[in-house]
Parts: C-alpha cells; structure tokens; sequence
C-alpha cells in the first residue's frame, strides 16, 4: 500500500540544512519500503564550481591547507535520509547514491537503520542537505506491507 509520496525541490539556499517530510503509518503495518531518488548528482557548472571551492577552502581550511580547488572537482550534491518513528530516531542512510531503496520492518532493516516493530502513527522522513550546489529535484515513496 502506498503510504507517502512527495516530489520536491531543494535549492542551495538549502544548503547544510535539513528538510523534514512528515507521514502517518496506518496501524497494522508490518514493513516500509523506501524509495529514494535526487538528480542532479554532479554540478555542472565548472566556473561557478570553481568559485564555490575557492570559497569554501578560505572560509573551512584558510592557509593552513594548501589545496586546489581542481582538487576537488567535480562537486556533487549529496542530499541523505534519516527517518523518525513517533519521535524516535530510526536511522539513517547517509550513501552517496542518488538513487536508493531501503527496508524497515520487524525482523531487518537496512544498513543503517533499526529494525523492529512498525509503529502506527506520525512518522518523519528527514532530508539532510550535505551539499546542494545548484537546485535539485527529489522523490521519495514510502510503501508498507500489512500485517498478514
């Protein structure tokens, strides 16, 4: 059953940030299923990349690190999932992929999460903004199995 769908936006003004997604589980649920996805991943524009690390060595690493900002091209966004259980912290999937499933129920969980009874109730699903370099589209659909 479908649970929570939601296509969304995050723009750089975002950037460092977290974005919280709410949604109920209907009670009798036995296992979420998490599907993830964001484009784009790699931040096209060289120029303003270029101007973005120069910024970013100054202000984080000043002279005490000699890097180039070539060094760390290409710059990717990088936007990762935790979620909540009734206000209580489930996990985290903080991967590189832009694309991403993940399982949550009784018995397993994946990496990164704790398995154990799906609670009915308000859940959180939480957008973590590592780097968002330019606007970047995400969609997320959570789908439960009920109990059998």
């Amino acid at each position: 059953m479908l649970i929570f769908e939601k296509t969304g936006k995050v723009t750089p003004e975002q950037d460092k940030t977290n974005v919280v997604l709410t949604f109920n589980v209907p009670n009798g649920t036995e296992k979420l299923m998490i599907d993830y996805e964001y484009s784009p991943k790699l931040f096209g524009d060289e120029t303003a990349a270029m101007k973005m690390l120069e910024e970013s060595i100054e202000k984080y690493l000043g002279d005490a690190y000699s890097a180039m900002p070539q060094d760390f091209l290409p710059v990717k966004n990088l936007i990762t999932l935790s979620l909540d259980d009734n206000g209580n912290y489930r996990g985290a999937a903080h991967r590189q992929a832009d694309r991403q499933h993940h399982e949550i129920g009784r018995d397993f969980a994946s990496a990164g999460f704790v398995k154990g009874e799906i609670h009915s109730g308000e859940w959180q699903v939480v957008l973590n903004v590592h780097c968002c370099a330019c606007e970047v589209s995400y969609t997320i659909k959570i789908t439960g199995e009920e109990k059998r």
